[in-house]
């Protein structure tokens, strides 16, 4: 009996499939948490792992009238043998690289297995899927009809939870799969074989998959032969959300949330087009917009733990620089060039090969592919943020433009669609900047599926009759209708692709594109450097949203009726393998991918299976051998030939020495009031959790001086830095020349003149040590984003202004050598140098640094005084110095605090600290060796 409350029809009869279909979506969120714990990556393959065991089900069963039990043990035993061989072959191969690395190998695995379930023979038959258990009894008092199916769930799924439980908990296996999760390392010091481990954990996940799909077949009254059309993305999306509810880590909580899932997907589908749902005019795909907000809550507000907190987000290893000498080689840029012509010229000279005008339509196509995984390269590429929605946007771009160009000019209505595009990306943005990595990916995953089930499918958008869009054929110019003359289209496509790239170069090689790239490697640091990363990571969502959205609009030429079926998620992970086959931090590896993996198979006229193969399988040889994909082979070959080249005509590369001064330096200490301390602090705390860090520290830093910070590991010194940065919370005040600055945001704080060098130095590991200053110069004079892409006033005389400022850095430091060579390529100590020259670009006025000598050999550590004093005298900045190397420390320091446990224990001069009874028995101990360094002098 239906029921009411608050608007919501409901029946015991809904509720009851929900928690049945719950009880299924949380089998395969239990295999996604399996393998989450054991390796750290959430298998974007086991809903396609799933339904490859389902379809074999069907097929042994129609085809071959093999009984039930034993197709089922067959197809279960399929779907372990697909997950186990996962394992063996990609993830063992992958296993010590990034976990993202890992996660976008997944969907080159779920796209193999879904073409090979293609591959195999087609169901004969159109029969219902089979179950164990048939008929149905009627409860009485409750009006609940039980059938057969949801009878089969009731019995195998508590048995699998308490098998599974059991051998969790209870055995050697459980044992060890916990070690491994928690502490890899131990656990192999412990006797514990972490890749038998994670096999026996990836075959289980498999059986879990497989035995998912046999029981949600019935559920959902399948026929045989469309369970892996039937089920895919929308199956996948609801076990996700159903283990986040357990963050990835709780099986009890994954079961509750598969449950939850499961009755709310009901009762939506149960409401619509009636009840609430009629009343806030939501109906198709209601059911997965209700399942994408859960899952965007819990991303938003349930407190994740920190496994993979420390896990590099860069998708694919860093590509390398060019030799450093072969940069000035004078034909090094020319190579490059020849390669954009004769590809260039092959691209305007198709119309004049192809003897078919329709076969246009196919190489137009290209391009609009093209275009799409250029967006990805700009989003995933260079800011970083995982999108398995690109496609989303094009759906935008292609209804919108659709819509507008019924009453519009074309190219009106196109921009208006870019500009939806771009207010879309910005919508999926915002989540994006409290979700990292995987979970954005996900979510992104979510926005994909919802886009094309909800959002395309409201009735103004979809102006045809028989459903979808009617597009009006388009005229440009007065004389081309776009949709008769496929010349004009497949140009129109071609000069679009060539002003994204133009826009996409101009923008990789301006401050916009350095910052993107500077917090995709190091958030924290480029806080430090003063740049917003909320306005970064939503600056390449609008750029990419917006190259989307230009995609879609350039397809509606060539339909008469747009749906937003074809607009579905497995595009959108199509264009994440073509990225990362040809480079997805590169522009030219995205124009490479897509040649290769789609443009020379549409020369070929290859089945879209084909692509789909070959996309799939050259993303796991390209993951698993050449990580930084095609164009990292492009590199080699090119630096072979030139370093022949450079050989054979005995050619060497000139530097310019060290320089004696900073020619453009800022003037902003000018305006310092020298008798107001640098920095102050009072009363400053910090706590995690419960444990309090620092506990009322007061210090100052007068105009000029050099004031050490010494003691213990752990005694606070690093998180009182990170507290005047402001990059952890504290309590108490901190001022900057007088001026409170304790409610700042770290890069306000940097704005105003803190300036941070980190213990690590890690900087900006894609960017050049060139490219790194000139991030830094960010501060003085800040890029525009049109003007930068479009290449107008004011942004080419800021761009000539800071490279001239970022080579009178360098060569004041003798970082000439090293200028274009990627930060990840050189020693610690030149890290350091270029870090100080960061600063320098800064114009800091107090500098805070974190152990500038760790790592760093005796003899740069004892240049490196010489130089933070001239550095010093050069820009009037005052430094906080955190150093282990007492030597050092006391030779340059005015002034030393120590800390013991986050509190001041003593502070003065560094022969009154060196002679404090309580810093000797603290930290310094009676040995004279561990403040003197031999062959050196204690002070300047």
């Amino acid at each position: 009996m239906m029921q009411i409350l608050g608007g919501i029809l409901y029946s015991n009869e809904i509720l009851f499939q929900g928690f049945i279909d719950g009880l299924v979506y949380a089998l395969i969120a239990m295999g996604l948490v399996l393998i989450y714990k054991a390796t750290g990556v959430i298998n974007f393959a086991q809903g396609a792992i799933g339904t490859f065991g389902g379809f074999v089900m069907g097929m042994l069963m129609v085809n071959y009238g093999l009984p039930y039990w034993l197709a089922a043990i067959l197809a279960i035993a399929a779907s372990a043998a697909v997950s186990t061989v996962t394992e063996l072959l990609v993830v063992r191969r992958l296993f010590t690289k990034p976990r993202l690395l890992l996660f976008v190998a997944t969907l080159g695995v779920a796209q193999l297995v879904a073409l090979i379930q293609i591959w195999l023979p087609t169901v004969d038959e159109r029969v219902d899927y089979p179950t164990p258990i048939k008929g149905y009894w009627e409860i009485s008092g409750i009006d609940i009809l039980l059938r057969g199916e949801q009878v089969t769930v009731l019995i195998v799924v508590p048995f699998i939870v308490i098998v599974l439980g059991y051998l969790l908990q209870k055995t050697r296996f459980g044992l060890a799969v916990r070690s491994a999760a928690d502490n890899p390392g131990a656990a192999q010091l412990a006797g514990i074989s972490i890749r038998s481990v994670s096999t026996q954990v990836w075959l289980i996940a498999g059986v879990l998959a497989g035995v998912s799909t046999l029981l949600i077949g019935p559920i959902y009254q399948l026929d045989a032969g469309g369970v892996g059309s039937s089920l895919g993305p929308e199956l996948l999306l609801f076990s996700l959300t159903a283990a986040m509810f357990g963050q990835l880590q709780s099986f009890p909580r994954a079961l509750l949330g598969g449950v939850v899932i499961g009755i709310i997907n009901r009762l939506v589908l149960a409401n619509k087009g009636k009840g609430f749902l009629d009343n806030w005019g939501i109906g198709n795909g209601s059911n997965l917009l209700a399942i994408f907000l859960i899952l965007l809550l819990l991303m938003l507000f349930i407190n994740r733990g920190n496994k993979t907190s420390e896990q590099s987000w860069v998708l694919t290893p860093r590509l390398r620089s060019a030799h450093k000498d072969l940069v000035q080689y004078p034909l090094f840029k020319w190579v490059s060039r020849v390669g954009i012509v004769i590809l260039a010229l092959t691209i305007i000279g198709l119309p004049w090969i192809v003897d078919k005008p329709s076969r246009l339509i196919a190489f137009a196509g290209v391009m609009i592919v093209m275009l799409v995984v250029l967006s990805a390269v700009v989003l995933t590429g260079w800011a970083g943020q995982l999108s398995l929605g690109q496609y989303a946007f094009a759906a935008v771009g292609a209804f919108m433009t659709s819509y507008y160009t019924a009453s519009l000019n074309y190219f009106l209505a196109l921009g208006i669609g870019i500009l939806w595009g771009i207010l879309a990306a910005l919508i999926v943005g915002i989540p994006a900047l409290r979700i990292r990595g995987l979970y954005l990916g996900i979510a992104t995953l979510g926005f994909s599926l919802v886009a094309g089930r909800w959002i395309l499918s409201i009735d103004r958008l979809n102006t045809n009759a028989a459903g979808g869009a009617k597009v009006k054929p388009p005229v440009i110019f007065g004389r081309y209708d776009l949709r008769t003359d496929k010349e004009a289209y497949y140009y129109l496509c071609v000069a679009a692709v060539a002003v994204v790239i133009y826009l996409l170069w101009r923008l990789r090689h301006s401050g916009i594109g350095r910052t993107l790239i500077a917090v995709r490697d190091n958030e924290m640091t480029a806080s430090a450097y003063t740049i917003s990363p909320t306005r970064a990571k939503l600056t390449a969502f609008a750029v990419s949203g917006a190259i989307g959205a230009l995609a879609g609009g350039l397809l509606v030429p060539a339909t008469g009726s747009l749906r937003s079926l074809a607009f579905q998620p497995s595009e959108s992970l199509l264009v994440m393998s073509i990225a990362v086959v040809g480079g997805i931090s590169s522009i030219t590896g995205g124009v490479l991918g897509t040649v290769f993996l789609v443009g020379i198979p549409t020369v070929f006229e290859s089945s879209a299976q084909v692509r789909l193969f070959s996309s799939g399988l050259g993303m796991l040889v390209v993951l698993m051998y050449f990580p930084g994909g095609l164009i990292s082979l492009l590199h080699n070959a090119r630096d072979t030939m030139l370093t022949w080249m450079a050989n054979k005509t005995d050619w060497s590369p000139a530097y310019k020495g060290q320089s004696e001064a900073i020619w453009s330096r800022s003037k902003k200490q000018s305006d310092v009031d020298t008798t107001i301390p640098a920095l102050e602090t009072s009363n400053v705390s910090v706590r995690f959790g419960g444990r309090l860090a620092v506990s009322n520290v007061s210090i100052d830093v007068q105009q000029g001086e050099i004031v050490g910070l010494i003691g213990t590991n752990g005694a606070g010194k690093t998180t009182l830095m990170n507290a005047v940065s402001g990059f952890v919370p504290s309590e108490g005040e901190i001022s900057l020349h007088g001026k409170s600055i304790h409610e700042s945001a770290s890069h306000i704080r940097a704005r105003n003149g803190v300036g941070r060098a980190f213990q690590n130095a890690k900087l900006f590991g894609s960017l050049t040590a060139r490219e790194t200053i000139m991030t830094a110069l960010e501060a003085r004079e800040r890029s525009l984003l049109l003007p930068s892409m479009l290449g107008i006033p004011p942004s080419p005389f800021v761009e000539r202004r800071k490279r001239v400022e970022a080579e009178e850095i360098i060569h004041y430091l003798g970082l000439g050598r090293y200028a274009d060579q990627l930060i990840s390529e050189l020693s610690t100590g030149t890290r350091r140098i270029v870090e100080l020259g960061a600063l320098i670009a800064l114009d800091t006025q107090l500098m805070l640094l974190d152990e500038p000598t760790a790592g760093v050999a005796q003899k740069e550590t004892e240049a490196f005084g010489p130089l933070i004093h001239a550095i010093r005298a050069e820009l009037g900045s005052s430094i906080l110095l955190i150093e282990h190397d007492m030597p050092m420390v006391m030779s340059i320091s005015d002034r030393i605090y120590c800390l013991e446990s986050g509190s001041v224990i003593a502070e003065g001069s560094p022969d009154e600290v060196r002679n404090d009874p309580g810093v000797i028995a603290s930290y310094l101990g009676t040995d004279e060796r561990a403040i003197q360094r031999s062959g050196t002098s204690t002070s300047e």
